[in-house]
């Protein structure tokens, strides 16, 4: 089970020599999307560029933060765990996917500074980056296309990093008791015989049928009650129409 103790001011998402701006922008913007905020440029061939700053969108901050520097080997000194991200294979180093890489880099970031490293967007990793990184993340793909965008290889990391340590974000589900989803069983039948639905066998047969269908999912309150609803509707309906049959035949 992976640790949710972790200093995300610890883990810093390392471009090095990226090409396009864009890609820098969008994984500032996929940086703070997953809680994290330091961002490194190794030699970015440009300082500042329009195309970053638009396609950061709300997360300007990550860029303006940015640390540039010249060289990996001043971006990672003092690193106490260096992740490098490649698809190519090498025996210098574990390899893992993004959610087992992600327990080793929480880990670490309560210790020091953890560099994720990301390579350029046409080649990569250099041979000699991937010598210095103690962990190597590649993340699966189709072999029709195996290599990520520069900022969707960023997103994916992120989120496993974030996941790991929020893994029950979403909302809790707010499930039926069982007498709930009795009572609801009970107002369905009544509701079908109220329309006339003919179950063979007394109704056990086709009761035990819905109960199957329903065991199928897990039914929250608010799924009961708009149940209900329906069945309430149903109700309505087979009054209206009786009242308006009886109503029609009083004179005969």
């Amino acid at each position: 089970m992976i640790s949710r103790k972790h200093n995300f001011d610890n883990i810093r998402i390392v471009l090095v020599e990226p090409k396009v701006p864009g890609n820098v922008g969008a994984s500032a913007r996929a940086i703070k999307n997953m809680g994290l905020s330091r961002l490194v440029l190794v030699n970015p061939w440009y300082k500042n560029h329009p195309q970053s700053r638009y396609m950061a969108h709300g997360s300007e901050d990550i860029l303006a933060g940015a640390l540039v520097v010249d060289d990996l080997k001043t971006a990672v000194a003092d690193s106490v765990l260096v992740v490098g991200t490649t698809q190519r294979k090498r025996t210098s180093a574990p390899y893992m996917n993004p959610e087992q890489a992600a327990k080793e880099i929480l880990e670490s970031s309560l210790s020091g500074p953890v560099s994720i490293l990301f390579g350029r967007e046409d080649r990569g990793l250099l041979n000699e980056e991937l010598k210095i990184c103690q962990i190597l993340a590649t993340i699966p793909s189709s072999s029709a296309q195996p290599s990520l965008n520069l900022s969707q290889a960023v997103m994916v990391l992120s989120y496993e990093i974030f996941s790991a340590v929020h893994p029950g974000a979403s909302s809790p589900m707010d499930l039926a008791p069982a007498e709930v989803i009795e009572a609801l069983y009970e107002h369905l039948n009544r509701s079908l015989s109220t329309l006339g639905f003919k179950q063979w066998n007394e109704g056990y047969n086709y009761m035990k049928s819905l109960r199957r269908v329903f065991s199928r999912t897990k039914l929250e309150r608010r799924d009961v009650a708009t149940i209900h609803k329906l069945c309430g509707e149903i109700d309505r309906y087979a009054s209206r129409v009786r009242a308006e049959w009886e109503e029609k035949n009083k004179s005969f």
